[in-house]
């Protein structure tokens, strides 16, 4: 006779968060992950388009192993909400360093702002791209231009998953890594409005790790609840969210008087 034994909670949650992980880097590997978010995008109800649309544009960063596609359902809602073509900037997991992916990421802004004739840019960087992003901002001088910078599912204090990989990008972020280190003692104030988006079931990067509580990015921190490292960025309550996040910037920065020469 065959004894089946239920699941414990967090045996459902490992679980989940396989699957996740092997369906998608299936559907990387023959670039079909745009396909899988196709339904979603019916699923969910577009978001109503603000009064004025924005000309600051979003620029995304995925993360290790991700490609474009990662943000499909993102862009759907950002152009739905009205606001200028987003930018999703790529880049090899197997790029000699997180410094180099940050330099590109520098170039993409600044080409992103020309296209847009804007002076500032919204940035959204998923996981990797997290800290790429703090990288760019804190490290290589992008932070005057940056008007929103948030970060979704990033290890801001590193990842054991991270010793999986290879290279020196998986590398930089294992917990105490030099980058990771770098991003700690060199964040300060600044005029960037920081969020943090994470979830409590991704096994992945722990809560711990993917809040921003450093004092000085006075970051607002956002749950996810219940979804994995993947699942997040396709949960309607972050798609929600973040867009209400950059939109009321947006409406802050319209409202704002202007000062005489």
């Amino acid at each position: 006779m065959r004894i089946v034994l239920p699941l414990t909670s967090r045996a459902l949650d490992v679980a989940q968060s396989v699957h996740e992980t092997a369906v998608t880097g299936v559907l990387h590997l023959v670039d079909l992950h745009s396909a899988r978010s196709g339904p979603a995008l019916r699923e969910l109800p577009a978001p109503h388009a603000p009064a004025a649309g924005s000309r600051t544009p979003v620029v995304l960063v995925h993360g290790f192993g991700g490609n474009a596609s990662t943000w499909s359902l993102l862009e759907h809602w950002l152009s739905a909400a009205g606001f200028a073509p987003s930018h999703a900037t790529t880049y090899s997991p197997f790029a000699r360093c997180v410094t180099d992916v940050a330099r590109a990421l520098v170039s993409d802004c600044h080409d992103a702002m020309e296209r847009a004739g804007a002076d500032s840019v919204h940035l959204i960087g998923y996981s990797l791209g997290g800290v790429v992003v703090r990288y760019a901002v804190q490290e290589l001088g992008l932070e005057p231009h940056v008007r929103t910078a948030v970060t979704v599912a990033a290890p801001h204090r590193g990842t054991l998953a991270a010793r999986l990989g290879r290279g020196t990008v998986a590398a930089a972020l294992t917990p105490g890594s030099g980058i990771l280190e770098d991003l700690r003692r060199g964040a300060r104030a600044s005029s960037v409005r920081w969020v943090s988006y994470y979830s409590d079931r991704d096994l992945v990067v722990r809560p711990r790790s993917s809040r921003l509580e450093e004092r000085a990015l006075r970051a607002t921190n956002v749950l996810v609840p219940g979804v994995g490292h993947l699942g997040i960025i396709r949960s309607p309550l972050f798609l929600t969210s973040v867009v209400s996040q950059l939109r009321s910037d947006d409406s802050s920065e319209r409202m704002r008087p202007e000062v005489a020469a």
